[in-house]
């Protein structure tokens, strides 16, 4: 019997391939979330001695352990360099964006024939991008451009927004379904 029983026997040697990816796409996306995290920490607290530092390191830390599996799978890819410059060059080029939107909209408001300016309607358009979290990234852009508000948008592709005027409307998609595609293409 005992013989039997050594001849049966499995010996495992270390985890499957898959496991150890995933332990190290979830290690990768943990060091890139704190890295962002104690960033942000550092530029907004100005403060750069040893005892802020500290506490903006543990705070980081303790931030990006809590929000571990809040994450969608999909931002665990954003460690390929190509897709974090792209993402990198995207958001300044969206924070222009809005601002000059912000612009276009404070003179609109302040124009003495705003009544004859104003022409609300829902545009919907089928967009190119297929993953939630490129879809997701769309519909945050739109809406935090003033002027246009995600209405709806579903796994198809299909995207409903209200825009405010017509310049709003004929803007969409546009430039900014381009650059979210070229960024999670890379991924």
């Amino acid at each position: 019997m005992d013989q039997m029983t050594e001849s049966v026997r499995v010996v495992r040697k270390g985890a499957p391939k898959a496991a150890v990816s995933r332990r190290g796409d979830a290690a990768i996306s943990f060091v890139l979330r704190f890295l962002l995290l104690f960033g942000t920490w550092l530029i907004l607290s100005g403060m750069f001695d040893a005892f802020h530092m500290t506490v903006g390191a543990f705070c980081s830390a303790f931030v990006t352990w809590i929000s571990t599996d809040i994450f969608p799978p999909e931002v665990r890819s954003f460690r390929k360099l190509r897709a974090l410059w792209l993402l990198a060059l995207y958001v300044p080029w969206l924070v222009l964006e809005i601002a000059k939107c912000n612009m276009r909209l404070l003179r609109l408001a302040f124009d003495p024939h705003l009544n004859d300016k104003i022409y609300p309607r829902i545009v919907t358009f089928k967009t190119v991008l297929r993953t939630k979290l490129a879809l997701t990234f769309l519909a945050n852009s739109i809406t935090m451009t003033p002027g246009t508000i995600t209405v709806s948008i579903d796994e198809r592709g299909y995207v409903s927004v209200h825009a405010f005027d017509e310049v709003a409307a004929e803007g969409l998609p546009g430039d900014m379904e381009k650059k979210i595609k070229a960024i999670f293409e890379e991924l």
